[in-house]
C-alpha cells in the first residue's frame, strides 16, 4: 500500500488537462471595453502583479496550480466561499513574492503539452493518442511549488484536497467565483471581471468531465490517502468508459473525461462545455454593460451542464462508490449493480490495482456484454 500511496501522490491529474482547459477559454470571442471584440487567445489580461495571461491560461492555472488550504466549497455561506476564492485569486494575480515568475515557469513546463495537442489537432488526430508521449513534468512542477507558504499548497498537495473540482462542490466553487466576478464587472471593471471569471470557469469546465460527475470526492478522502486513491480509481473508470448525460437545454450525449475532451468521440461534450463557458463570459459582459447582475445561483452556464441527479444510476457501468458510502460489490464486474458496505479503502485500492482492470486502456468488463 505504501507504493500505491506514493503512486497517488505523484498522480495529480483528476481533471481536464491544462491544454483542454486553455483550449476552451482561448476559443472565446470576448467583447472588450473599447467597443471591439477579440479572440481570447490573442488578447491577454494584465493582472495586478504584472502577470499577463489569456482567458484560457487562467482557466488552466486556476485550482490545479493556484488555490489555498481552504477549498472554496467548504465555505459556510456564499460570502465565505467568495472570500476563499479571493484568497486563491490572490496567489495567482496579486502576490508578488512568487509571481509573475512562478506562473511563467509553470507555463513553460506545460508548453510542450499545448504544442503536442495542437499538432495532433492540426493533423486530424485525437489528442488523447499523443498524451502518452507528452513528457511527465509532475516532479518539476512539484519542485517549483514545494517552497510555497503553508496557505498556498504545492502542486501535489492541492491534488489531495481537490473536491472543488467535483460534482456539486464544483458548482459551489464556480458560483462563488462567478458571483464575485459579476460584482467586479457591474462595478465598472470589465477586464478584471473577465479575468476573475476565467478562474471560476475552471470548475465549470471540470463539470463536463465524466469522472467528476458522480465520484464522491469529498467523501473519498482520508489522512493516509487510501480513500483518495479509490476516488482516483473511480474517476479514471468513468472518464475512460464514459457516462450518458442530459442537460436542462434538452440535449443528451455521451461524455468522457481527461485527455479526451478534444477527441472526435467527445465532440458533443466539447460543444456543450464551450456553450457553458461562452454563456459564463457573456454574463460578465452584460453585468458590465447593464450595471446589474443575475440572481445567485441562477447562472446561465448551468443550462448547458449535465444534470447531476440523472447520472448516478442507469449507466452502463455501475458506480464504484455511491454517495451513501456503498461500494460496488464486485469491482471486477463493472456493470453489476450490486453494492456493499463490507470493504476497506486500502484493500479496495489494492484489489483495483492487481486486477489489471485499471491499466490503460480501461474498458467495460465481460459482464457488460451479457
Amino acid at each position: 500500500m505504501a507504493q500505491l500511496r506514493h503512486q497517488l501522490s505523484m498522480s495529480p491529474s483528476y481533471c481536464f488537462e491544462y491544454a483542454e482547459h486553455s483550449y476552451l477559454g482561448d476559443a472565446l470571442t470576448l467583447a472588450w471595453n473599447d467597443g471591439n471584440s477579440y479572440v481570447a487567445k490573442n488578447k491577454p489580461f494584465s493582472l495586478p502583479n504584472g502577470l499577463t495571461l489569456t482567458y484560457g491560461q487562467i482557466n488552466g492555472l486556476a485550482g490545479d496550480f493556484y488555490a489555498t488550504v481552504n477549498p472554496i466549497s467548504d465555505g459556510k455561506d456564499l460570502q465565505d466561499q467568495i472570500a476563499r476564492f479571493k484568497a486563491a485569486w490572490h496567489w495567482l494575480a496579486i502576490d508578488t513574492t512568487r509571481n509573475p515568475k512562478e506562473a511563467r515557469d509553470i507555463l513553460g513546463y506545460l508548453n510542450k503539452e499545448v504544442e503536442m495537442v495542437q499538432a495532433a489537432l492540426d493533423k486530424g488526430q485525437d489528442p488523447s493518442t499523443v498524451y502518452p508521449e507528452i513528457p511527465d513534468v509532475t516532479a518539476e512542477l512539484q519542485i517549483l511549488t514545494v517552497t510555497r507558504p503553508a496557505e498556498c499548497p504545492s502542486y501535489l498537495k492541492l491534488a489531495q484536497i481537490n473536491w472543488d473540482h467535483f460534482g456539486v462542490d464544483a458548482r459551489t466553487a464556480y458560483n462563488a467565483c462567478h458571483s464575485a466576478a459579476l460584482s467586479v464587472a457591474a462595478g465598472g471593471d470589465l477586464l478584471l471581471g473577465y479575468a476573475m471569471n476565467a478562474f471560476g470557469d475552471h470548475f465549470l469546465q471540470d463539470s463536463f468531465a465524466a469522472g467528476h460527475m458522480r465520484t464522491p470526492r469529498r467523501k473519498l478522502h482520508d489522512t493516509l490517502g487510501d480513500a483518495d486513491l479509490c476516488a482516483k480509481m473511480m474517476h479514471d473508470e468513468d472518464n475512460a468508459i464514459g457516462l450518458n448525460v442530459s442537460n436542462p437545454a434538452g440535449r443528451s450525449w455521451s461524455t468522457y473525461g481527461d485527455k479526451r475532451l478534444l477527441d472526435k468521440e467527445d465532440v458533443a461534450n466539447k460543444n456543450e462545455a464551450w456553450n457553458a463557458v461562452r454563456t459564463s463570459a457573456d454574463e460578465i459582459y452584460q453585468a458590465w454593460k447593464n450595471k446589474k447582475v443575475p440572481a445567485y445561483p441562477n447562472y446561465g452556464a448551468w443550462n448547458w451542464a449535465p444534470i447531476l441527479s440523472k447520472i448516478q444510476d442507469g449507466q452502463l457501468v455501475a458506480p464504484l462508490f455511491r454517495p451513501d458510502g456503498q461500494r460496488r460489490a464486485d469491482i471486477r464486474k463493472r456493470c453489476q449493480y450490486k453494492f456493499t458496505n463490507n470493504y476497506w479503502y486500502w484493500s479496495t485500492a489494492a484489489d483495483c490495482k492487481v486486477s489489471g482492470l485499471w491499466d490503460y486502456p480501461i474498458k467495460p468488463t465481460p459482464d457488460c456484454y451479457k
